[in-house]
């Protein structure tokens, strides 16, 4: 036990190797975020310990795996996260306003945050809306997966994490589907009313899904709409498959009438398809 003792506390590390699947942070970043200087005690880089340090610091990482080779050397592995989707959030932290833009992966971890869209935007990134999160840090890209409720939530309408369990779903959906990489934005704000955009031209609105089968198939009738339903190239189209029911236009409804704005309008069902232009009344 002595002999050991020692050699943590008097042994410095020499060298850190590292293994990494990505490339988002560099060697340096890497052993900076450890604290492995080359005269650091082996006694404050024990694995667990280290590991822990890594995730904390470094955002991008969804693993770190930290090994010790005697008499000087730790063995460094990390797996990186990329995020797939970024939404705004406007919210109190300890009383004071908080706003920007966090960047998620499909679990809905935190990966990054910034304070421009834009940021976001140029790594190809989609857009997202979701129901507001608690976000109880007071710097939120450190938060871990999101969370949708308090705990001091009670009563008849409390709502717990399970009832947000579609968002991750239909983000899992959307991952594995023909669409994935013609996504412009996802609305996921309310479990009935699922909407996605595919390249800034197609709206697609799927109602609720219930099931990955049911994402499926409205999938596949709006895939056909687009392909064979006398679509112009040069239109803007919102597809409804969450429904069977004609499309009624309310009149006076200004946010409606802006969502409506130069879009065509397509009701589908699995029977039959109606395509209307959108007009007054």
């Amino acid at each position: 036990v002595l002999v050991f003792v020692l050699v943590v506390t008097l042994f410095p590390v020499l060298e850190v190797t590292i293994e990494s699947n990505q490339s988002h942070y560099t060697e340096k970043e890497l052993q900076d975020a450890l604290g492995a200087s080359g005269w650091t005690p082996i006694l404050n880089l024990l694995p667990r310990r280290a590991e822990q340090k890594l995730l904390d610091e470094l955002l991008y990482l969804e693993s770190a795996e930290v090994r010790y080779s005697f008499p000087a050397t730790l063995h460094v592995t990390v797996k990186e996260q990329n995020p797939l989707y970024y939404f705004y959030y406007d919210t109190q932290i300890g009383g004071k306003p908080h706003t920007g833009w966090l960047a998620v992966g499909p679990d809905l971890r935190v990966v990054a945050s910034a304070r421009a869209a834009e940021d976001f935007e140029a790594l190809g990134l989609t857009k997202i809306a979701i129901p507001a999160p608690v976000l109880d840090q007071t710097k939120p890209g450190r938060a871990s997966t999101l969370r949708f409720t308090r705990e001091e939530e009670t009563g008849e309408n409390a709502k717990t994490e399970q009832d947000f369990v579609y968002i991750i779903e239909f983000l899992a959906y959307l991952e594995k589907s023909s669409v994935a990489d013609k996504l412009t934005s996802v609305d996921l704000r309310e479990k009935f009313d699922v909407k996605i955009t595919l390249d800034s031209q197609y709206r697609i609105e799927f109602g609720r899904v219930r099931d990955e089968r049911e994402f499926a198939q409205k999938l596949a009738l709006a895939e056909q709409i687009m392909a064979e339903g006398g679509i112009d190239p040069d239109a803007k189209y919102i597809i409804s498959v969450g429904s069977d029911q004609p499309f009624l236009r309310p009149a006076g409804d200004a946010e409606l009438d802006e969502y409506l704005s130069g879009y065509h309008y397509v009701v589908c069902d699995y029977n039959e398809t109606i395509v209307c232009k959108v007009c007054p009344g």
